[in-house]
């Protein structure tokens, strides 16, 4: 009997080492197959780059003049105001911020935005509040209707070996589904009023925030101008890991190559404020009186829970905290500078009573999401208003 389980030992282990081998070159093969390699390019080619056919479409995070861009937008509407609006990433939670607007826009009392900018899932729903009231329908049907539902798909064991764990062709289709030639042609429109919607990604390898202005693209026209403005929205919605890259393609010194595009919130939770402003000091007229909105898809407040000693549960702590510790932080720069030059700032964030899952796209928890942003408003609950200091008192606040 010995012998015949010693002999049996001896046959099983090269099989295992066999498959194992077999495992390892499948993987490999996979992976070859599913991330191709990519055309080389160097920083100072990529520095003059711009999308095939476009120009000044696009500015990085500190740019002076995408402070230049933000600056001229934010003149005084028809009743004498200055309003911004900022909308956060989130996933799944982003039909809290929906809901929230879509009953904000039924009060009557929803101001009109000088600027909208939008990252990540906030991306999805800032061009129907750039474009106003008359699209606030088109703004719930998005977050009520199936695509938005099964925007998770998986790719099985090859989403192991690919970019992303789970297919982008259903939040392609989601945002081509409504990026069409009328939302274009409006979002142009408003652009030539001076208004600005703008969109952020991340360019991985740059490492940097990239603001698209959506209204240059929209104004330049024709099926390209559709593509690119889609191609952005999705880009800045693929969160990675979950969902692959956007691969934009750019021309620069001559040469073209692709850029590797992420989710927005990858370098931060939403865009405000640029790096240069937040160093300035009353940069508007000091007779207006600006008011920022942000909207934050998520809590931003730490949340007591025994964390299991396993991968995932760790992993995803641990994530959650760096989360909430961006949006605090991102929260004190746009309280500073309203603080510097005299602007109100009023925030609203996930209620601790709802679920906060990302990743959770079923339609029993998008209508609980998009609900408690309706009964937030209703309630008159939404905001959580920061007033400037008197000119006094700013220094000391600022530990000046």
């Amino acid at each position: 009997m010995g012998r015949i389980l010693t002999r049996s030992s001896a046959e099983v282990a090269p099989r295992r080492r066999l498959a194992l081998a077999a495992l390892v070159a499948l993987s490999i093969w996979i992976g070859g197959c599913a991330t191709p390699p990519r055309t080389p390019f160097t920083a100072s080619e990529q520095a003059v780059a711009s999308p095939v056919g476009f120009d000044r479409i696009r500015y990085v995070q500190d740019e002076p003049a995408l402070a230049e861009l933000m600056g001229r937008a934010l003149r005084p509407d028809a009743r004498g105001e200055v309003n911004t609006l900022a909308i956060s990433g989130g996933g799944a939670n982003g039909a809290y911020g929906a809901g929230l607007i879509y009953a904000w826009t039924r009060t009557g009392q929803r101001p009109d935005f000088q600027i909208v900018t939008g990252v990540s899932a906030g991306a999805l729903t800032a061009p129907f509040v750039f474009l106003g009231p008359s699209w606030n329908e088109q703004l719930r049907r998005m977050y009520h209707g199936d695509k938005v539902h099964h925007l998770l798909r998986g790719r099985g064991i090859f989403g192991l070996f690919a970019s992303g764990f789970f297919s982008k062709s259903p939040l392609e289709d989601l945002v081509r589904g409504y990026v069409t030639d009328d939302v274009l042609a409006a979002v142009a429109a408003e652009q030539a009023k001076g208004r600005r919607l703008l969109v952020a990604t991340t360019n991985l390898d740059t490492q940097q925030l990239i603001v698209w202005d959506m209204g240059a693209i929209a104004a330049h026209g024709g099926p390209e101008a559709r593509r690119l403005f889609a191609e952005v929205l999705v880009a800045s919605a693929s969160v990675p890991g979950v969902f692959p890259p956007t691969m934009i393609e750019v021309q620069g010194a001559g040469r073209r190559f692709a850029e590797m595009h992420v989710d927005g919130q990858t370098e931060s939770p939403f865009f405000a404020v640029t790096q240069r402003l937040l160093l300035t000091r009353r940069s508007t007229d000091p007779k207006l009186r600006p008011h920022l909105f942000i909207i934050v898809n998520g809590p931003r407040e730490s949340e007591f829970a025994v964390t299991p000693q396993a991968t995932i549960p760790i992993l995803t702590r641990t994530l959650d905290a760096a989360s909430k510790a961006s949006i605090r932080l991102a929260l004190s720069g746009a309280l500073e500078f309203c603080l510097r030059n005299g602007c109100d700032l009023s925030v609203s964030d996930l209620p601790p009573t709802e679920k906060n899952d990302a990743l959770d796209f079923s339609a029993a928890h998008i209508q609980s999401l998009f609900s408690a942003g309706q009964a937030a408003i209703e309630g008159g609950r939404a905001w959580t208003t920061a007033a400037p200091l008197p000119p006094g008192e700013v220094h000391e606040a600022l530990g000046q």
